[in-house]
């Protein structure tokens, strides 16, 4: 008997996908210098913390790059090719502000997405909320 042994990713990060009461999202623009899709507007996120689960990273790195403070964060049931954790939520208090990371943020609607040069996978994460969320 041939046992084949399956290697997980081990999660890096984590990433928010929020939703507004109309099913906009928030996309925040890298900048130029960004090592991972610069000049690309995706999602909240960054890379996990030691000792930190992926949910505690997300809801960190929400707070530190957009000021808002999430909640009830759910998961995306889709394979992505970076091994990061993906959360959705509608659950969110605050305005939105920007810190050092990013250049600009914006409210798009699915119509509006398109216009802007996205990061590898937004799009279809999103889509994937808007079915499934």
């Amino acid at each position: 008997m041939i046992k084949i042994k399956i290697k997980k990713k081990e999660l890096t990060g984590a990433i928010v996908i929020l939703l507004d009461k109309n099913d906009n999202t928030l996309i925040l623009l890298r900048p130029k210098e960004a090592r991972f899709a610069p000049f690309k507007w995706g999602f909240p996120g960054g890379k996990l913390e030691a000792g930190e689960t992926p949910e505690e990273a997300a809801v960190r790195e929400t707070k530190e790059e957009t000021q808002l403070d999430v909640r009830n964060l759910h998961s995306l049931k889709l394979e992505v090719d970076k091994p990061v954790a993906t959360y959705y939520t509608r659950d969110y208090d605050g305005a939105v502000e920007i810190d050092h990371e990013h250049d600009d943020w914006a409210w798009v609607s699915r119509d509006e997405i398109e216009e802007y040069e996205l990061a590898p996978e937004v799009l279809e994460m999103y889509d994937w909320v808007l079915e499934n969320g």
